[in-house]
This record gives C-alpha cells, sequence and structure tokens, in this order.
C-alpha cells in the first residue's frame, strides 16, 4: 500500500502540466542552443561527425548540413507546442540516437568531442572521455523528459479519440 501510494505521487509529479511544460521549455531550448553552431559552421560540424568513424564522408556532410536544422526545428516545436506529439517522438529518439552514438565511440575508445554544442574543441581541454560520460548523462536526463512529455501528448491525444 505504501508504495503504491507514492507511485502515485510520483506519477503526479511526472505528469503534473507544469511539469511537462518545464521539460518542453528546458529539452526545447537545448535543441535551439545546440542548433546554433552547427548551422553557422556546418564543415566544423561534418568534421565532428567524421570523428565518431560510423558513416562515409559523403553522408556526414549531409548530416551535418541536415541535422541543426532538424534540431533547430525540433526546439522550436517543443517550446511553442506545435505538433507535439510527432516533435516529442522524434526528439526522444534523437536523444536516444545521441546516446548510442557517443556511447559506441567511449566503447571503441574513441576520445572525442561529442559535438553536442559547439564544433570545436579548446585544444588545451584534454578530459574528452569525461566529457563524453557527461553527455552520456545529460542526454539521458534530457531523454527522460522528452519520453515524459511523448507519453503525455500520445494520453492527452487517446483521450480526445
Amino acid at each position: 500500500m505504501g508504495i503504491s501510494r507514492v507511485s502515485n505521487k510520483l506519477k503526479a509529479v511526472l505528469f503534473n502540466s507544469k511539469f511537462i511544460l518545464f521539460c518542453r521549455i528546458i529539452i526545447g531550448f537545448v535543441f535551439i542552443y545546440a542548433s546554433i553552431d552547427k548551422i553557422a559552421n556546418p564543415l566544423e560540424f561534418s568534421d565532428t561527425i567524421d570523428n565518431y568513424q560510423i558513416l562515409p564522408v559523403a553522408i556526414n556532410s549531409l548530416i551535418a548540413l541536415i541535422l541543426p536544422w532538424v534540431e533547430l526545428i525540433i526546439g522550436v516545436f517543443l517550446i511553442s507546442g506545435i505538433y507535439l506529439k510527432g516533435t516529442s517522438i522524434l526528439s526522444t529518439g534523437l536523444l536516444l540516437m545521441f546516446i548510442i552514438l557517443i556511447s559506441q565511440a567511449l566503447y571503441r575508445g574513441i576520445d572525442l568531442h561529442c559535438g553536442c554544442f559547439k564544433s570545436f574543441v579548446d585544444p588545451n581541454f584534454t578530459d574528452l572521455r569525461g566529457e563524453m560520460i557527461r553527455r552520456i548523462g545529460e542526454d539521458i536526463l534530457l531523454g527522460i523528459g522528452s519520453f515524459l512529455v511523448s507519453l503525455t501528448s500520445l494520453k492527452k491525444e487517446n483521450i480526445k479519440e
């Protein structure tokens, strides 16, 4: 009985409309901020993607041109509430992809600057592995928030039907 009460309180907090709005705003601003330098410096961002050693350079260049604009649109839509169901699902998927990409590089022993917010890294910065682990943690937290927004938007749509 005690666990059920705690569970109900946790659900009430996590699915509170103000908390969901807070998550949307934070995640939206993170996506917008992350897109700015990438839009301004697509060649540097393409080089950052190359460092992951997953895809051919031509595909990386295409991703470097498209992904920042997708991030910008996701951020704006999350904040404004436009197409919330699709936007929140897309943001959750992107965050999951970022977690997987950084984790696989970490696992393979590739020390790299993730390119999350800036396309370049300070040459004096040496704790790249620490930054990668921190970014994975940040993406997990953002992903949980995005997943909650997705669940809420899906729940609202099911109620309308």
